[in-house]
């Protein structure tokens, strides 16, 4: 019987998991980072199509479901290949109507909204809400005096959409950090026991 053979192989039973476990470890992060990509690139241009964009001044008639909408300002856009970019728009005023008419009132947010996406930025101007879907006229203009042309979009729930998808990005990046945290030490105290055994 081979004794020294007998104690090489019950020292490499002992020593544990191999360094290579630390690399492995990574691979939650790494997923999480993925997955972070893969929910902004999806959600994100969702969002971007639920943002009704008008050019004023001007107006455009809009299906709307009951509820709080928001009026935002893009003083950076894209509309149809072209490119509107103000700094100011002073006295440009947004009015709403229903089908009939019927002005719905408009007021100020309650607090501060922006957004960058892709090569638009908006911040919240205007609020207003329906208490019934239909076509609603959306119009905005500077009240007979001239003004920079621009864009307006309006939307519904469009910031905390926004929150949500920023936040279920960095849920999974949070995640995988935590498994890696969690396999990197699992490791190393496996490997500790193993030099003690």
């Amino acid at each position: 019987m081979d004794l020294s053979a007998s104690a090489r192989d019950g020292r490499a039973a002992k020593k544990g998991p191999g360094r290579g476990w630390y690399a492995l470890a990574a691979l939650p992060m790494i997923c999480g980072f993925a997955a972070m990509g893969a929910v902004l690139f999806t959600q994100l241009s969702k969002l971007d199509d639920g943002l009704e964009q008008i050019v004023v001044p001007g107006a455009r008639e809009l299906r709307l479901e009951p509820g709080r909408h928001t009026v935002f300002l893009e003083y950076r856009s894209v509309v149809d290949g072209r490119v509107y970019a103000v700094d100011q728009v002073p006295g440009l005023a947004v009015r709403v109507e229903a089908e009939d008419g019927a002005p719905v009132a408009v007021s100020a947010p309650m607090g501060s909204s922006t957004y960058t996406l892709g090569g638009r930025q908006g911040e919240a101007i205007n609020v207003f809400r329906v208490e019934r879907a239909g076509t609603y006229r959306i119009s905005a203009d500077y009240d007979g005096q001239v003004g920079p042309q621009t864009v307006i979009a309006v939307g519904q729930g469009f910031m905390g959409q926004l929150f949500s998808t920023v936040f279920m990005g960095l849920g999974a990046v949070f995640l995988g950090m935590i498994l890696t945290v969690a396999t990197v030490v699992g490791v190393y105290l496996a490997r500790r026991r193993a030099r003690r055994a």
